[in-house]
């Protein structure tokens, strides 16, 4: 194949691609800022995310993936046209595309996605559910007859899945991640504190001090926000154990649903689980302590994947490297028109 062999992880907060020959190439935020009165095209990726919450009135900043979702395709469009134009350059072939998504994402869904990224400039383009892509990346085998659990926490979702034989058998994308984490140290110090912060402080608080268990040694930081009741600024310290008391909630519901799934697991698969241990990936598998808490919750051992941020990143780029094989199955790189509904 002549084009460029392109691998896309499109998150809600972040988008990763991988081109085959050379890695991991980009990693941006998933946003696009415009003029508001010209509908001209400000800032892209990073440059677009560092205005969150900082814009005057004169800019609208867009993110069109909220929970796993694309909530405006055309925004995907622009996005996806975007980034092609500046990895694929002039080109005269079209580049592949293989675009992970997550698990619960329907036939519709990836049929408007399929669409989307050939309307972008891709030339032939692939779906891969999320949870296999991060599996690959993070260098399990799949292929054979043997169940592997996956919990990748991303910033919109939290996908579970179950893969055996290279497929799913067993799923639930949950919108419960760690975007939901941000929101509810927000809410925590409102409430308890009475001091408004906004997104990108909550993020970089749940970073440096944020943990999936009451700590026994406190970890505080310094932060600056706007207290609730004098509109003032203020500066204040924070500490682990809020943050544990601020989050525990959406950890709970992770741990509740990944029950649920392991309820739906056949006996076999869930003894290879037991035995071979939960793989815990996506950018919230950096949260402190959450592996200990799975493990003391479930009683199996729970792996956490280095650099599981681009593991379905990598794991598209994984599935690129031997495409003739794939398309010969069947599996991969149809063309639009000929995979209506295309997923592996």
């Amino acid at each position: 194949m002549a084009g460029i062999d392109v691998g896309i992880d499109l998150g809600t907060s972040k988008t990763t691609v991988y081109i085959k020959g050379k890695g991991i190439v980009m990693s941006e935020s998933t946003a696009i800022s415009y003029d508001a009165y010209t509908d001209e095209v400000i800032a892209v990726g990073n440059s677009a995310g560092e205005m969150l919450e900082r814009m005057p009135d004169t800019v609208e900043l867009s993110m069109p993936i909220k929970n796993g979702v694309i909530a405006d395709f055309s925004v995907v469009q622009q996005l996806l046209t975007l980034i092609l134009e500046k990895i694929c350059g002039n080109r005269i072939f079209k580049p592949n595309v293989i675009i992970s998504t997550p698990a619960g994402t329907t036939a519709l869904q990836k049929k408007t996605i399929i669409d989307v990224a050939c309307a972008s400039g891709a030339g032939k383009v692939a779906l891969i559910d999320e949870p296999v892509a991060a599996a690959l990346g993070a260098g399990i085998t799949i292929e054979n007859p043997h169940g592997t659990m996956i919990v990748d926490i991303g910033a919109g979702t939290s996908d579970i899945a179950v893969i055996t034989m290279g497929t799913v058998a067993v799923s639930s994308s949950f919108p419960v991640a760690g975007d939901r984490m941000d929101e509810a140290i927000c809410q925590y110090l409102k409430r308890e504190r009475d001091i408004v912060i906004g997104t990108p402080t909550a993020r970089k608080i749940k970073h440096t001090v944020g943990c999936a268990f009451l700590p026994g040694e406190e970890v505080e930081m310094a932060a600056n926000g706007k207290n609730y009741i004098t509109g003032l600024p203020e500066m204040f310290t924070v500490t682990s154990s809020e943050i544990y008391l601020a989050v525990r909630e959406c950890i709970e519901s992770i741990m509740e649903e990944m029950r649920n799934v392991l309820e739906q697991t056949p006996p076999e698969l869930y003894s290879d689980i037991c035995h071979e241990g939960i793989y815990l990936t996506g950018g919230g598998s950096c949260l402190k302590g959450l592996s200990e808490a799975m493990k003391e919750r479930f009683q199996i051992g729970v792996h956490v994947t280095q650099d599981g941020a681009n593991c379905a990143a990598k794991g598209a780029g994984y599935a690129l490297k031997d495409m003739d094989a794939l398309e010969d199955k069947g599996l991969l790189f149809k063309m639009n028109e000929k995979l209506p509904f295309g997923m592996l």
